[in-house]
């Protein structure tokens, strides 16, 4: 199993980390989303997940990935 953890500058409330943990828990091979608010920080746990994937689904949940 890996993690891999994504910097997220624009989550900082309790509705951020709900709906990045919705939508990235639809990606395959996700068994786990973790979302730290201080250090707006995304880790995800799983096997073979897709890291476009991943930040598409950040996307979707209206967040940017910082480069």
């Amino acid at each position: 199993m890996e993690v891999v953890a994504y910097s997220v500058p624009g989550v900082h409330c309790a509705h951020c980390e709900a709906a990045i943990t919705a939508e990235v828990a639809k990606v395959a091979g996700v068994d786990g989303v973790d979302v730290d608010l201080e250090k707006k920080l995304v880790s995800v746990r799983g096997a073979g997940v897709s890291k476009e994937d991943v930040r598409g689904a950040i996307a979707e949940a209206g967040y940017e990935v910082a480069a």
